[in-house]
């Protein structure tokens, strides 16, 4: 690594042209999906070096800074970010699922799922996948390993 900042830009360049694309409607192979890794789900590897107590912590970052709240997961390599839609009294909102796996070689697979939530905060919580997401939690999954790479 011969400069971190410089790391950080080309990191940010990209991220934002992956926005620009997938703002722009770009189609891949994968009708109305945008661009997605050849898995069809938003998914990143990250290498064996980071934990994922680190991996956390700049998931909180990014999405507190986008107005998501963490919410409790059942699950230990699962972080969850509720995003109330319109007002909090809406019920409804918008949520991600992102899990890590540790694969065999000792790197993580760090995915994230999209949902619209009907009812939220109620006894009568409804998840429903919305695949046309798919494209923006790509890019934030890139976002994410960027800072990642840049805080070593």
């Amino acid at each position: 690594m011969i400069c971190p900042d410089l790391d950080l830009l080309v990191c940010r360049i990209l991220f934002s042209a992956t926005l620009a694309l997938s703002g722009a409607g770009c189609k891949s192979s994968h009708e109305g999906q945008g661009w997605l890794p050849p898995s069809g789900r938003p998914e990143v590897s990250l290498g064996v070096q980071n934990t994922a107590k680190q991996v956390q912590v700049i998931a909180q970052d990014f999405f507190r800074g986008r107005g998501y709240a963490e919410v409790e997961s059942r699950h230990g390599y699962e972080f969850v970010f509720d995003k109330p839609m319109k007002s909090g009294r809406s019920g409804k909102a918008l949520r991600v699922r992102l899990r890590l796996n540790k694969q065999l070689d000792g790197t993580w697979q760090f995915n994230g799922t999209p949902f619209r939530v009907e009812g939220w905060r109620s006894d009568l919580e409804t998840e429903v996948l919305l695949p046309q997401a798919s494209s923006q939690i790509q890019a934030f999954l890139v976002e994410i390993k960027c800072r990642l790479e840049s805080a070593r």
